[in-house]
């Protein structure tokens, strides 16, 4: 699968911040997982200036935990962004970057008395989950004379599809949120109760949300709810229509080259292991396929090319037209123009960042090219998630280079470490020690699934300015954090 516009505009920035890049290897070592601000600063760009144009009422907040580190929180308050916070800690982050507590949403579906404690105090605004916490946060608001505002959170939407199923957030099949036929006895107690300040409803339905119909059923679903809460007598001033805009990891040519690979594939299993496009043959989005099938059927699940990627798919949120003729801005203003909150966790930082190693071994599996990294805890979460596809290279890129299609393998001890479950494309097969670089691993990759697993410390973050400035995300470990330091056993007795 070829580099498309923006893994380009990454190769380049590589080249031309060389001298930082090196410097920043020189310090943290490798693997490293860099973050170019430039980058970063356009992705929020497109966020916020489409909701300028289009519903100034909007406020875009950074989801922490899509790159949870001082460095990205501090960024994002510094380019005027809100926060999703997911934790007491992600709060506290927050909070101490400046980010204005009016701006900071509170998720998460089992909050700690800790964590409901300091959004009280701070002031932030509570995203309900379930029936417990309202009980929970109506005690604490009684016993300290407070009045949080909250949102509630709602699942159950008509959204099966349009990501991987392990990933819905807002179906039926999930841990989050009173389902919308709770709706009406939900708002009902809302109505009834004084020592809460009902701001609104929210919803997250997903990440990579590729198909624009996500969003386009989500906020009628929305309207309805608004409907339901304003006949219990309820204003609602906030719609919190959560994050999963997606990145346009491949370009469309690639993205069809390879669907179109992995149908035929599916369709036809006895066909030779040799002749595979995925790694143990998965099916990823054509799960549902049978073989006699003979209409090409629609891909299920989480996909790596979007039309409207980013920023383009708030305009479309914004954009689009419902059956009455009214767009979804359009039909906000009719309701009093309430706050509509968006959370581009993903389509913030992943296009910003990528991940540099060493290449450690290339064997053959089945007649497929399988190329090992050095990249330790990092496996982008491959092995817990439905398979990524990142684009990557071998540098410094060569004239002679021959394009070859590979698998791409961790060094983690446990067979599930793969970093790429579906062959991508290679400038060329890298021999051991040569460097390597994964592209869009700015969000998640990083951090979301990394563990200690098999002694490996965790790499560095690192950002490099436009003008070569290099600031520290995160140091690298070593040892000590994983294993703790030598010497005779430290007892918490004190005997």
């Amino acid at each position: 699968m070829k580099p498309q516009e923006t893994t380009r505009q990454l190769e380049e920035l590589l080249e031309r911040h060389a001298p930082s890049v090196e410097r920043a290897i020189e310090r943290c070592g490798l693997p490293l997982h860099l973050a170019f601000h430039e980058v970063i600063e356009e992705n929020a760009g497109g966020f916020l200036e489409t909701a300028a144009r289009l519903y100034p009422e909007t406020t875009v907040a950074f989801a922490v935990k899509s790159n949870p580190c001082r460095g990205a929180v501090r960024t994002a308050a510094g380019l005027g962004l809100g926060a999703d916070v997911a934790s007491e800690f992600e709060l506290q982050a927050a909070l101490q970057e400046g980010i204005d507590p009016h701006r900071i949403i509170c998720n998460g579906n089992a909050k700690s008395d800790t964590y409901l404690d300091d959004a009280l105090a701070a002031g932030a605004i509570l995203a309900v989950d379930n029936a417990t916490e309202l009980d929970g946060i109506q005690s604490l608001a009684r016993r300290t004379g407070t009045r949080p505002q909250i949102l509630t959170r709602f699942r159950g939407m008509p959204l099966s599809g349009l990501t991987s199923e392990d990933q819905t957030t807002a179906a039926d099949w999930t841990k989050f949120g009173f389902h919308v036929h709770e709706a009406p006895e939900l708002f009902a107690r809302l109505r009834a109760t004084e020592s809460l300040d009902f701001v609104g409803i929210s919803a997250h339905i997903g990440t990579q949300i590729a198909d624009p119909a996500g969003y386009e059923r989500l906020v009628g679903c929305f309207f309805r709810l608004v409907r339901v809460a304003m006949a219990h007598g309820l204003t609602v001033r906030a719609l919190d229509v959560g994050g999963g805009y997606p990145v346009r990891f491949l370009a469309e040519e690639d993205w069809r080259r390879f669907t179109g690979l992995l149908l035929e594939r599916v369709r036809h299993p006895d066909a030779p292991a040799s002749e595979a496009v995925t790694w143990n043959d998965l099916p990823m989005g054509y799960a549902h396929v049978r073989q006699a099938s003979h209409t090409p059927p629609d891909w299920i699940g989480k996909a790596y090319w979007t039309a409207a990627p980013a920023g383009e798919m708030l305009a479309h949120l914004l954009g689009f037209r419902h059956p009455d003729g009214r767009t979804t801005a359009e039909h906000l203003r009719s309701l009093g123009s309430p706050r509509l909150i968006v959370e581009p966790g993903r389509s913030l930082m992943a296009s910003a960042g990528v991940t540099l190693t060493r290449a450690m071994d290339v064997k053959t599996v089945l007649g497929h090219a399988v190329v090992a990294l050095d990249l330790g805890i990092n496996n982008h979460g491959t092995n817990l998630i439905t398979p990524d596809i990142f684009p990557a290279a071998v540098l410094p890129r060569s004239a002679d280079d021959e394009a070859v299609e590979a698998f791409l393998a961790g060094r983690l001890c446990f067979s599930g470490d793969m970093i790429s479950k579906a062959k991508v494309s290679l400038n060329r097969l890298p021999r051991r020690g040569e460097r390597f670089v994964v592209f869009h691993t700015g969000a998640y990759g990083a951090d979301h699934f990394a563990s200690h697993s098999c002694g490996f410390p965790r790499p560095a973050k690192v950002a490099i300015g436009e003008d070569g400035t290099i600031e520290l995300w995160r140091a690298r470990e070593g040892f000590g954090d994983v294993f703790g330091e030598p010497g005779e056993p430290l007892l918490l007795d004190g005997q």
